[in-house]
């Protein structure tokens, strides 16, 4: 329980430290991705601002060239009528002389009256005003924008009907995602356009060439943009780094509950060991008691050994012997002399010991390895037991196999380590008892006891080598045997 508050508590501020970092980041590229959006709406914006104020300010500067050579009124009402119809947000162009009578009419239908109801005035350049029917610019459908102009020492006032309702669609058309505000230096509103954001993120700044307060506002996804993947982000490490710790605590658990049994089982083989040490020494005792009664028995009654009785009896005793023997070696292993021994010879020397029963068992034998010796450090005589016992079970397996043979290969490898092989072409080991063949007492074999492979890898890792076995039903079984190459070739 408490590896898990443990855990969980570590988990979380992990998680948390990697997802605030990843939302800043987040965070980051959306208010950078936002203000850019932001502030090319506001371009476009000062654009379609500067060509409407410009382009409406451009009929008065017309007229002064025309007033200035002509007094034509028809002209002058045809030019008006031209600009009138030119610019979709000008329902109507009239002019009035200094007397405040209306001269030249673009309709030819204006009244002072039209004129008079804009009465609300607001300054929005040097020389113009616009003009709105009610206190409220921003609920006016029309604007009046006025401008002085003096010709001929006359003074005319150009008055143009802004349509606001056509300016606001031309503005709509840059983008239905954002609102658009027009306010002025008193902070009227003149025109508002776009839809009301609860959560919004804007931009203000102040017109460059005239008295124009802008907002730009658009809807803020922080909640759905940064808030929620970071929530998202921070659930998906938080159960990715619990998966990991748990998988990390099971396989901890498992290499606790594997070293308790191997524990108990090594606790179990060194009291089976015990056991069958003393058990095999009070057993040799006797043993060698009633193999010397034997011999003596058979010198009075078979002098001439004819007896096949007295042959079998040997047999079974010196059986009995070695398996006492290999008991004596599972419990207390003989502390015997390590030096560096000569694999090469080590080798030779078994096989030469062996020839005979290979012969009598149409065994050949083949042998391959290096020229210059191979020294490793460790028991002459528990190498040469242990070759043996490799021999032995290859010529078991071997019995009932055609052209049988046996490959023994000695190597030397980069890594000082010696490689010996033993390869043989029987039928090979079945796949379901390939892992218990090194285990204690396991055997195949009706009279074996168990004890040859078991202590044979023993000593191999106590002499800080390995053996590994690899066998195919069509291959045969090859035993793999890694010994450390001895530095120093000979002690003296």
């Amino acid at each position: 329980m408490k590896f898990l508050t443990k855990m969980i508590i570590i988990n979380i501020i992990i998680a948390l430290i990697i997802s605030l970092i990843i939302g800043i980041v987040l965070n980051k590229t959306y208010t950078t991705r936002i203000d850019q959006r932001l502030d090319t709406t506001k371009e476009i914006i000062n654009l379609k601002i500067e060509t409407f104020i410009n382009e409406t300010n451009s009929i008065p500067e017309s007229l002064f060239t025309i007033l200035s050579y002509s007094n034509d009124k028809d002209f002058i009402n045809d030019f008006l009528e031209d600009n009138h119809s030119r610019y979709p947000w000008i329902d109507h162009i009239y002019i009035l002389n200094d007397r405040n009578q209306i001269e030249y009419d673009s309709k030819k239908n204006a009244t002072l009256d039209d004129y008079n109801a804009f009465k609300f005035p607001f300054p929005i350049s040097k020389n113009s005003t616009l003009n709105s029917k009610t206190f409220n610019i921003k609920e006016s459908e029309t604007l009046l924008l006025k401008n002085r102009i003096k010709v001929n020492g006359k003074t005319y006032t150009a008055a143009a009907e802004i349509n606001m309702n056509a300016f606001e669609n031309e503005v709509k058309l840059i983008s239905s995602r954002y609102n658009i505000q027009v306010k002025g230096i008193d902070g009227t509103v003149i025109y508002d356009i776009g839809p009301k954001y609860k959560n919004s993120r804007s931009i203000n700044y102040q017109y460059e060439d005239f008295p124009f307060k802008i907002n730009i506002s658009t809807q803020d996804y922080f909640m759905t943009r940064v808030i929620i993947p970071i929530i998202f982000i921070f659930l998906l490490i938080f159960l990715l780094l619990t998966f990991l710790a748990m998988i990390y605590k099971s396989r901890l658990d498992r290499f606790e509950h594997e070293k308790l049994i191997q524990h108990a089982n090594n606790e179990k083989l060194r009291l089976i060991g015990t056991l069958a040490a003393n058990t095999a020494h009070e057993i040799k005792n006797p043993l060698t008691s009633i193999n010397g009664f034997i011999e003596l028995t058979r010198m009075k009654y078979d002098k001439d050994k004819t007896d096949t009785h007295f042959n079998v009896i040997s047999e079974e005793l010196d059986r009995i012997n070695n398996i006492v023997t290999q008991f004596l070696y599972l419990g207390k292993p003989t502390n015997l002399k390590y030096s560096n021994v000569n694999i090469n010879q080590a080798v030779k020397e078994v096989i030469k010991f062996l020839e005979y029963e290979f012969e009598q068992n149409n065994i050949t034998i083949s042998l391959k390895m290096n020229n210059d010796s191979i020294y490793s450090f460790l028991s002459e005589d528990q190498l040469k037991q242990i070759l043996i016992n490799l021999f032995q079970n290859s010529k078991d397996a071997l019995c009932e196999t055609e052209n049988a043979h046996i490959n023994i290969k000695l190597s030397k490898n980069l890594n000082e380590t010696a490689t010996l092989i033993f390869n043989d072409n029987g039928p090979g080991i079945p796949s379901d008892i390939q892992k218990e063949i090194f285990d204690p007492f396991f055997t195949t074999k009706e009279f074996g006891s168990g004890l040859g492979l078991y202590l044979s890898k023993k000593l191999i890792e106590d002499w800080n080598g390995k053996i590994d076995v690899s066998t195919n039903p069509k291959q045969g079984t090859s035993f793999i045997i890694t010994l450390p190459i001895a530095k120093n070739k000979k002690l003296e």
